[in-house]
């Protein structure tokens, strides 16, 4: 054997090892990933008799959706379910417009104190939200008389005005991610533009906007996951109303109408189809989306 043919099968071996390695690695990734959704799929289907036999490990004997049945009723839906859709949307929307509008200027416009504008942005990227609870809670709870008393607490009104004024659940790292992506796009664009005649806003409606759009269903689809799962701000701000988050005490109650310990097998049973009805929506809405999360965070920078 000549040394060309041995220099050939020692980098082929070469190439050959690290495709195994490589693929060891991801599916070890994805079993510390998925293994744990699974188990909670598999037992939300078992009942407590296959949870007492030895010989039932991942996969019940008699499948039931009684577990399902229980859990929507604890949780109350289908109003539950649109209540916090329709508060994760409205403000998911906001968040993104307002993220885009702040991104886009900090990224495209030379003004003085951008930095200082920018570096806020990044120091409440880093800051506790726990640190803002207080003072928020006592600017609403103020708002308990007259024509105020319908922004106050109790309502949507204060996560909506909290993304109307891009100082929602994460906005900041949405004007981050919008920022470095308004900043990759090529200034000639909106010179073009301002040279056939447009202003600054149809410049941003017109040339900018329709680049930006994958971007921004990766800021909505980031927006809406967090609200959707948030156990902070609806808990402190609307504690009263209908949203998954103040509901999922429920699925721990007994039939009596107390609460039991979570040790008790049929309780964690219906805590996990409960889990499972919270997940499936946001399942569904990205295998939808995913084309659009995968080419805008390709094109923003944040993995360069």
């Amino acid at each position: 054997m000549n040394d060309a043919r041995k220099a050939k099968i020692k980098k082929y071996s070469g190439q050959y090892i690290i495709g195994i390695v490589r693929w060891l690695f991801i599916l070890g990734i994805c079993f510390v990933i998925l293994y744990p959704l699974f188990t909670k799929i598999s037992a939300s289907f078992m009942s407590v008799t296959d949870l007492y036999d030895a010989t039932v490990k991942y996969f019940p004997k008699s499948p039931s959706l009684s577990n399902y049945n229980t859990a929507m009723i604890r949780l109350g839906f289908p109003n539950v379910f649109f209540s916090s859709f329709g508060l994760a949307f409205t403000t998911s929307l906001l968040q993104t417009a307002t993220a885009t509008l702040v991104g886009y200027g900090l990224a495209r416009y030379k003004f003085k104190g951008r930095g200082i504008v920018f570096g806020i942005v990044i120091l409440n990227l880093v800051l506790l939200p726990d640190l803002l609870f207080t003072p928020r809670y006592v600017m609403f709870s103020d708002l308990q008389d007259g024509f105020l008393a319908m922004f106050g607490l109790n309502t949507w009104w204060p996560m909506i005005l909290f993304a109307v004024t891009c100082t929602g659940l994460k906005c900041s790292l949405y004007i981050f991610m919008m920022r470095q992506f308004f900043r990759g796009m090529p200034k000639e664009l909106e010179e073009a533009a301002y040279v056939d005649g447009a202003g600054a806003l149809k410049t941003f409606v017109v040339i900018m906007l329709p680049s930006a759009v994958a971007m921004m269903v990766t800021c909505f689809l980031f927006s809406f996951v967090w609200q959707w799962l948030d156990m902070s701000y609806t808990t402190i701000f609307a504690k009263d109303l209908p949203f998954f988050s103040t509901r999922v005490g429920f699925l721990t109650a007994t039939a009596g109408g107390g609460i039991t310990s979570n040790v008790d097998l049929t309780v964690s049973l219906i805590k996990n189809a409960g889990m499972i009805l919270i997940m499936l929506p946001l399942l569904a809405l990205y295998l939808f989306t995913q084309k659009f999360f995968v080419e805008s965070i390709a094109r923003s920078g944040l993995v360069g």
